[in-house]
């Protein structure tokens, strides 16, 4: 599902991001992405979804080498994926069911189908009840429930969570990760996530990855400790 093959990657401004790093993520497989600031989190994410191309090495996602797209199919190409960042990025003058409808809409689907999915996505994101609701009127867990909403509205094959629970308190958090867990089981959708959280981490064994200055430093297949920051 996502082959890394000795990549690496630098900036004009002498960064080297990542470092002749390599890994394969099967598909179904939920994965923890760790590491301290500047480690190359980032970049790797940006090499999944196209956004950077790798200096050196393979990147190869969902059957697609993305690293030789050509700019013009990139869009195309994130048909693929969902992304949820911890800042929520909802569209304040639409309802809940309008911004996971917003989702469908922009790759063209017809209107019937879009109910249909987005019905059925309120349902798994539990909340039925706010489809009317605008993102203002929502709490913070509830926010990134409709963006988690919005990522998978398009059946996407890999899901990639950059820091979801950055901005919730423990709770929430908890919330956050059982539906995303859910996601995993019931969609079969491949997750990526990229932590902070060592609580989640060492609570809800997943396979973790830590990256430390552009290395991987540890694969752990069925979770491992992380130490706070």
């Amino acid at each position: 599902m996502i082959l890394l093959e000795n990549v690496s990657k630098s900036y004009k401004n002498g960064v080297n991001a990542l470092k002749n790093i390599s890994l394969y993520i099967d598909e179904g497989e939920f994965v923890y992405i760790i590491g301290p600031t500047g480690s190359g989190k980032s970049t790797l994410i940006k090499l999944l979804d196209g956004e950077e191309i790798p200096d050196e090495g393979k990147v190869v996602v969902a059957n697609t080498d993305v690293g030789s797209l050509k700019h013009k199919h990139v869009p195309l190409y994130r048909r693929n994926l969902g992304i949820v960042f911890q800042d929520y990025r909802l569209l304040p003058s639409l309802t809940v069911f309008e911004n996971i409808a917003f989702a469908m809409e922009c790759i063209g689907e017809d209107k019937l189908t879009i109910r249909r999915r987005v019905r059925e996505v309120l349902e798994l994101v539990s909340l039925e009840d706010k489809a009317k609701s605008f993102p203002n009127e929502l709490s913070g867990g509830q926010q990134q429930r409709v963006t988690i909403g919005r990522a998978i509205a398009n059946h996407p094959k890999v899901l990639i969570a950059d820091e979801p629970t950055g901005n919730l308190d423990p709770e929430m958090s908890k919330e956050i990760m059982e539906l995303l867990e859910k996601i995993n089981e019931k969609e079969k959708t491949t997750i990526v996530m990229v932590t902070h959280d060592s609580t989640i981490v060492n609570n809800i064994k997943k396979r973790t990855i830590a990256l430390e200055e552009g290395y991987i430093v540890a694969d752990i297949k069925k979770g491992g400790y992380l130490k706070n920051d």
